[in-house]
């Protein structure tokens, strides 16, 4: 299993990345990288640096109250689709963005979008792995049950998931029988914990900031050596990328912080 962590197109990320032990990146895609040239190029600064792409992220949202804004973001997710394997990987991971006044809309508008999707993926031999962070409920893929419902919706089997137990943890989601149940559609993990401040919640309750943040992994809620042994369980063949959000190590502590939470899953796997 490699592992990586969540970076933007910087090549200052990439040298950092080999030189810290990671094995690739998940890198956040900009235009330049959604042409054939520029994913071409990509693939040169990675080789160069020897490491690889374990995903491409395209984050736009799809549902956006501008029309022109959400066709555009349409139409670079089917660039990144077509592109990503130039840059040496299959897997183009997102949220699951959709427009609507209310569930039954935005699935509607979900099955039309990403059933496109799914079909050039099909074409193209690739898998979109929707990542579970809520955004606020903006993206539908925030839970088990809407999971369900987008399987159903888009059955195709290039649709799957971007595993992150930390936001299951804030929602009180049991995040183990989760990933036993949707294990054949998780295609990507995100590697980041929760820590739940227990000390605010007691005093302030869920309407208080603060009551539980992101964290590396080892430092929160999440049983990282139970992660490990469901996935092997699961028969997970995929990679896993750390999502650093932890403001205990963030600015100048930020490279330090990836360096933990990497040196903590080397030791489990």
């Amino acid at each position: 299993m490699r592992i990586g962590f969540c970076s933007g197109y910087d090549e200052g990320r990439m040298a950092f990345a080999a030189e810290a032990g990671f094995d690739g990146l998940e890198i956040f895609a900009n235009e330049e990288m959604l042409t054939t040239d520029g994913a071409k190029r990509t693939k040169e600064l990675l080789d160069k640096h020897g490491i690889v792409l374990l995903s491409l992220f395209h984050f736009q949202n799809y549902g956006a109250d501008d029309p022109a804004a959400a066709d555009q973001a349409v139409k670079n997710m089917m660039k990144a689709i077509k592109v990503c394997k130039i840059m040496g990987t299959n897997i183009v991971t997102c949220n699951a963005f959709a427009a609507g006044a209310n569930r039954d809309e935005q699935l509607k508008h979900y099955k039309k979008t990403f059933g496109k999707f799914a079909k050039a993926a099909e074409d193209n031999g690739v898998k979109i792995a929707i990542e579970n962070c809520p955004h606020g409920r903006k993206n539908l893929g925030f839970s088990p049950p809407m999971w369900e419902k987008m399987f159903n919706e888009v059955p195709s089997p290039a649709i799957g998931l971007e595993f992150d137990p930390s936001h299951l943890v804030w929602m009180f989601i049991d995040w183990l029988p989760a990933l036993y149940q949707f294990g054949d559609r998780v295609y990507m993990f995100h590697a980041k914990d929760t820590e739940i401040r227990h000390e605010v919640l007691s005093r302030e309750g869920i309407t208080a900031p603060g009551w539980w943040r992101y964290r590396l992994p080892g430092w929160g809620q999440v049983d990282w050596k139970k992660v490990i042994s469901a996935l092997h369980d699961i028969g997970y063949k995929g990679d896993m990328s750390i999502e650093h959000e932890d403001p205990v190590y963030g600015g100048a502590l930020t490279d330090k912080g990836l360096r933990m939470g990497l040196s903590h899953l080397r030791s489990l796997i």
